[in-house]
């Protein structure tokens, strides 16, 4: 058994513990309140001076896969045009042929759990891609992601889910599989990953509603995703548009439930928060990723007042200059000026895991991984430390404990 200690503890669903302690056994936590009442039940006391311990973060929604792009959310002012970023993004691609993509994703997942994060929800359309986790400090959840508008496309993305349905009847595991976008796929191969996410019991992650671009196809099927589609050789007509918003088309199709994970929702309605309150969709919220393209910003406040705690991620290297969750978490406290650190934190933790479905993270309470970080921060004040955490930004100082 091993005892850490240090002037606060955080432990996310219960107030912060001034002279806190967290007793850690085989890994685990097992007891965690103030100093003065865990002293001596290890043989071992670890203090950690001048810090704070807090669980590790959890980041819903990267694509490592895309690392080796990273110049490319380094540059431009892509003013919420998010065809003219993707053209750029594949013809990089296709520039860096030879480039060693799983072992640059890998240095990229290295800082990020340098930086705190210790569990990720990771999605890639190489199968390769779910080798970046392996050997890794940073527990990985992968994500293999299917995409396909027209009908040709829709065929090769259900090739793709055979593959992996028959790796999993081979192996006894496989690799879960997720759309894109309801702008990338068809209605068909929607429903068809749903029912094998259903099927797995896995997680449904699926990009919605992160640009004015995308609202004005699903609606109409024109604007720039539209001619960018066409020129891909990706329209073949057979895609007819909702005409409504992205949450209310995923409503329609009878995809929305606890095991959807929507990550940006930026332009969504009220009406839309409404139904993702109702059947208990999560939402992962990435504010750096939508601050570079310039496609708005997710209504944080509303989503908190219809019941949903969002988690955060911060999408890959080629939309964002960071992978860091302490940043994202400033950028949200300028987006939103009148959020709750406290409830902002929450996000970085709790929210994550339980987005992902990893409820052994996200708090420091009993039962719980005993993977937690020390960060360097003097305060004399409950408040004043969370209002620390969620402002210091990418100038984290940061140590992992067990």
């Amino acid at each position: 058994m091993q005892l850490y200690r240090a002037p606060w503890v955080i432990p996310v669903a219960t107030p912060p513990i001034q002279d806190g302690a967290v007793l850690v056994q085989n890994g685990n936590i097992l007891k965690v309140g103030t100093f003065y009442a865990l002293k001596g039940m290890a043989p071992l006391t670890t203090d950690y001076e001048d810090s704070v311990i807090t669980p590790a973060l959890v980041n819903g929604h990267c694509h490592l896969e895309l690392s080796h792009l990273a110049r490319l959310g380094q540059e431009g002012n892509w003013d919420g045009n998010m065809a003219a970023w993707i053209k750029k993004l594949l013809a990089l691609r296709d520039q860096l042929v030879d480039a060693d993509v799983v072992t640059e994703a890998r240095e990229a997942l290295a800082s990020l759990h340098a930086s705190g994060t210790g569990l990720v929800c990771d999605v890639g359309n190489g199968i390769d891609s779910a080798e970046i986790g392996n050997s890794s400090s940073a527990e990985v959840c992968f994500l293999l992601e299917l995409l396909g508008l027209s009908q040709f496309g829709e065929q090769r993305a259900r090739e793709s889910l055979e593959e992996a349905i028959r790796q999993g009847k081979n192996d006894g595991d496989g690799l879960d599989c997720t759309p894109h976008a309801p702008y990338s796929c068809t209605t068909g191969l929607l429903k068809m990953v749903k029912e094998d996410s259903r099927r797995r019991g896995g997680l449904f992650s699926i990009h919605v509603a992160e640009s004015e671009d995308e609202i004005e196809f699903l609606q109409t099927a024109t604007g720039r995703l539209r001619t960018f589609v066409e020129e891909r050789g990706a329209w073949d007509g057979s895609f007819q548009p909702p005409g409504c918003g992205a949450v209310e088309y995923l409503e329609n199709l009878k995809v929305l439930d606890a095991h959807t994970l929507c990550v940006h929702s930026v332009h969504i309605s009220d009406q839309e928060l409404s139904l993702l309150a109702q059947r208990n969709a999560k939402v992962c919220v990435c504010p750096g990723s939508n601050r570079y393209l310039g496609v708005g910003v997710a209504p944080v406040m509303k989503m908190i007042s219809h019941g949903i705690l969002p988690a955060i991620g911060t999408d890959s290297l080629a939309s964002n200059p960071g992978l860091n969750l302490w940043e994202e978490m400033r950028i949200l406290r300028e987006d939103h000026p009148g959020i709750d650190p406290k409830t902002l934190f929450t996000m970085a933790t709790q929210a994550g895991a339980a987005a992902l479905g990893r409820e052994e993270y996200g708090t420091i309470s009993p039962g719980k991984t005993g993977r937690m970080l020390a960060v360097q921060c003097r305060a004399d004040r409950g408040s004043d430390v969370m209002d620390l955490l969620t402002t210091m930004g990418s100038e984290a100082e940061v140590s992992w404990i067990a």
